[in-house]
């Protein structure tokens, strides 16, 4: 595909890169001159589909956050070759959060943490973009509909939520929330959607990037919060929470959005062994504790 339509990169040597993340197949080329690039190949019909519209949204934040996003260097199309539209981004420096998870603690936690707040607290200043309003029964959406699916995720069978989640305490985490869901009017808001540790990247402990924008949308802007818990520990995540200004009711909107995620991901990611089903079993472990 390089060779057919990005002639001047088809005799780099790519490197895949392994992350954390499901949807896309990623492979690093680096250029004698200019900035590294990154190769995007999603792997399914959903995963092609939010990342065309991530690359349509992308040009639109360049210099909107006090972050780095990626830059767009080939928006690829379909064909016999790939069946999927594909994508070639500058690289970002820096290391994803889960990668990076024993060097942001302690002071380095709280200064992330001030630095996570400032990007979300710009998130929700953004106007004019196309992206998708969030619609019951999504994260960032209303509330109440979320949490009946979490209750589906804990009382179907297949799942056997009982010998993964204490699903008493999970239980008692979301009734607290659902009490919050009607205790302030929830304004529509951008939202990136999806800032768990392998979408945010560090550089010596800040926050230097945000990726993976296809989740974005317009909703509760609480569901940005999910980095207290998926990122930052105990004394990082009173300093975020302090930080963005968060009300009592957005915070456990926050959590709930975060809680219904980890137990998904736990149910789902941890009997097949991926490194997901690690990371969502410490996002919901500071979740309980939390309660």
């Amino acid at each position: 595909m390089l060779a057919e339509h990005c002639p001047q990169w088809a005799d780099l040597e790519p490197q895949q890169l392994l992350t954390s993340g499901t949807d896309n197949a990623m492979w690093r080329l680096t250029p004698a001159s200019g900035p590294g690039l990154v190769v995007r190949l999603p792997r399914t019909e959903g995963a092609a589909a939010s990342l065309t519209k991530e690359l349509g949204l992308l040009p639109a934040l360049n210099g909107r956050l006090p972050v780095s996003v990626p830059t767009i260097a080939y928006a690829g199309p379909s064909s016999d070759a790939f069946p999927h539209p594909w994508a070639v981004v500058e690289w970002l420096d820096g290391s994803d959060c889960w990668s990076a998870r024993d060097e942001i603690a302690g002071r380095q936690g709280i200064e992330l943490a001030e630095d996570l707040a400032a990007a979300v607290t710009a998130l929700r200043d953004v106007r004019d973009v196309d992206v998708p309003n969030r619609v019951p029964g999504m994260r960032g959406g209303p509330l109440l509909p979320l949490l009946e699916d979490l209750e589906g995720w804990l009382t179907e069978e297949r799942w056997s939520a009982g010998a993964l989640v204490d699903v008493a305490a999970v239980r008692r985490s979301a009734a607290e929330s659902a009490e919050s869901a009607a205790a302030e009017e929830v304004p529509d808001r951008f939202v990136h959607g999806d800032l768990i540790p392998g979408n945010v990247l560090v550089n010596h402990g800040r926050l230097s990037a945000l990726i993976d924008w296809g989740g974005a949308g317009i909703g509760d802007a609480a569901l940005d919060l999910t980095p207290a818990w998926a990122i930052l520990d105990r004394h990082a995540r009173e300093t975020f929470r302090e930080a963005t200004g968060a009300t009592d009711a957005a915070w456990l909107r926050g959590r709930a959005f975060a809680l219904q995620q980890a137990v998904g991901g736990v149910l789902y990611y941890v009997p097949r062994r991926h490194v997901l089903g690690e990371v969502m079993t410490r996002t919901l472990a500071r979740i309980l504790d939390d309660a």
